[in-house]
């Protein structure tokens, strides 16, 4: 009985020493692995978000190290909100670009223009990550971990125990001045693009009325030519 109890446990003795490093680098292997990660240039994302009332066509644009542009159109719009970052955060709509301030488009540069996610190289970014313990999401178990970002953001991850790929992230986001809400946004549907698994179905779920999109990702390129004047504000 004694042999078979010492090895119950050191059989479970891996599950409890889990450790952030371990999580983290579990999760960059289940995406590709970090070569295959950093073997990527650039990334072009095609998708169509549900709104309440229409829905909203996005082109995502990525180039390392953290250009980032995106392309939204409403079905009925006549033409589409650019939002940009490159030497600065900017947003050009209905004629009019404007240089974009505050806390918002900070942490949308540290979370949306990372080229490989806050995870990967965290320590490097100035990132804060701290595990929260072992849960249950649903019908699945789930690594809950902690981060505070660079900008003193905080974001909860939890990581799926049997795959470590993301399931859902955790925070806030500013939707005007001295406006912010909570948001939950579910990931799904990891699918390989050359080698690197990406989330094609998103769920977010904001703390106010008629703040829920369902992302449907109709395409996801990798490595396609992209000068930096398309990052650019426009002059």
């Amino acid at each position: 009985m004694r042999m078979f109890m010492a090895a119950l446990l050191l059989v479970a003795a891996p599950a409890s020493a889990q450790t952030v490093d371990d999580l983290v680098a579990r999760n960059i292997e289940a995406r590709g692995g970090l070569a295959k990660l950093k073997a990527i240039e650039t990334v072009r994302i095609e998708r169509t978000v549900a709104a309440l009332f229409t829905d909203i066509d996005i082109v995502i644009y990525k180039k390392r190290p953290n250009l980032y542009r995106s392309e939204q159109k409403a079905k009925d719009a006549p033409a589409p909100t650019v939002r940009g970052f490159s030497d600065s955060a900017w947003e050009s709509t209905a004629g009019k670009t404007t240089v974009r301030e505050g806390a918002g488009p900070v942490e949308q540069r540290e979370i949306d223009a990372d080229f490989d996610g806050f995870l990967v190289d965290y320590r490097e970014k100035g990132h804060r990550i701290a595990l929260a313990g072992r849960q249950k999401l649903g019908p699945s178990d789930v690594f809950k971990l902690t981060v505070t970002l660079k900008s003193g953001a905080e974001r909860v991850v939890y990581l799926d125990a049997t795959t470590f790929l993301e399931r859902r992230h955790e925070g806030t986001i500013e939707l005007g001045p001295n406006r912010r809400v909570k948001t939950t946004i579910d990931y799904g549907d990891w699918r390989e693009v050359n080698g690197v698994r990406f989330p094609f179905a998103i769920e977010e779920e904001r703390d106010a009325p008629g703040q829920t999109f369902v992302h449907y990702t109709k395409r996801i390129e990798v490595n396609v030519p992209m000068d930096d004047t398309l990052f650019r504000m426009p002059s």
